[in-house]
């Protein structure tokens, strides 16, 4: 007795199952296959996602800003934001535009950026990005906060809530900015904050500094807590080779012959330090006092080390 076999094979049932030639699953694969076919698929997932974007661009035309959420604020307060963007509550979120709200958001001085998103549901979250203080200075009689841009903003009980801002003197001049602030010159600008960066990787002079006195002719100059001491960095640079000068300096001779025991003392030059003892009432000019600088080394504390009230 013959037997047919049909084009699956022996175990037709199973070749079936597993999407041959001849199976329901094999016939599907090669229609999709077929050149029309995948055309008109693909046009029709085209005309569908054409579709979904029509409509929610129509619909976004019709949704009003309910809700402002601003994020990022530690200087300016939440609420005095949310103040200036409400004018903006009620419009509609396409005819919202991102310019308007930077604009307005300009008005405040520590906003340096913003990002903006919109969400179909009406709410407009702002990403806040503020100015970061660098130093605290006087400026035409007022009190403001140096920004690590140079900018000139005012102190509005910003410096109270640093636990150390330097306070920097000399300011040789500025130029109006935005919203009251003023900008310094970028040569003075980078200069301190290139000084800065000093006092901040090193080891206890960032500790102790006090104030930061900018002057001409490469005689700037910085105070450290408890002494009166002038101590000439200059503007030439290098102020970090220069602190670790002075910070052996301090623990070898200061901290021994005491706090107020020189006028001055000269960190500019590379081997040595220069010394002036203060002048003495109704007697000649006391001596520069010439000292080698001594030899590099990573100090020990500073016995008289005392932290600054700032």
């Amino acid at each position: 007795m013959s037997h047919s076999f049909d084009e699956t094979g022996p175990d037709g049932a199973q070749m079936h199952e597993q999407g041959g030639p001849g199976s329901p699953k094999g016939k599907l694969l090669r229609l999709f296959a077929s050149p029309p076919v995948v055309t008109v698929v693909l046009l029709m997932l085209f005309a569908a996602i054409s579709s979904l974007a029509w409509q929610a661009s129509r619909w976004k035309r019709n949704v009003v800003v309910t809700k402002v959420v601003v994020v990022g604020t530690k200087l300016v307060a939440r609420e005095q934001v949310l103040r200036l963007l409400s004018p903006f509550n009620g419009r509609t979120l396409d005819g919202l535009r991102e310019e308007e709200l930077l604009e307005v958001l300009a008005s405040e001085p520590y906003i340096r950026d913003a990002k903006i998103s919109r969400e179909l549901n009406g709410i407009v979250r702002v990403m806040i990005a503020e100015r970061e203080p660098m130093a605290a200075t006087v400026f035409q009689g007022s009190p403001m906060i140096i920004d690590t841009e140079g900018f000139l903003l005012p102190d509005k009980a910003v410096s109270s809530r640093f636990h150390r801002l330097p306070q920097v003197y000399g300011i040789s001049g500025a130029t109006p900015a935005r919203s009251g602030t003023w900008r310094m010159a970028d040569v003075e600008e980078r200069m301190l904050e290139s000084m800065i960066e000093a006092f901040a990787q090193s080891e206890y002079a960032g500790l102790m500094l006090r104030e930061i006195h900018l002057a001409p002719a490469s005689q700037s100059w910085f105070l450290v807590s408890g002494s009166p001491i002038r101590f000439i960095l200059g503007n030439d640079g290098n102020f970090k080779e220069k602190l670790k000068k002075f910070e052996i300096f301090w623990q070898k001779v200061i901290a021994k012959k005491g706090l107020d025991c020189y006028e001055s003392v000269d960190l500019r030059f590379r081997e040595r330090v220069f010394a002036k003892e203060p002048e003495v009432a109704g007697s000649a000019q006391a001596p520069t006092v010439t000292a080698p600088a001594p030899a590099p080394a990573t100090p020990a504390p500073p016995p008289a080390l005392k932290p600054s009230p700032r």
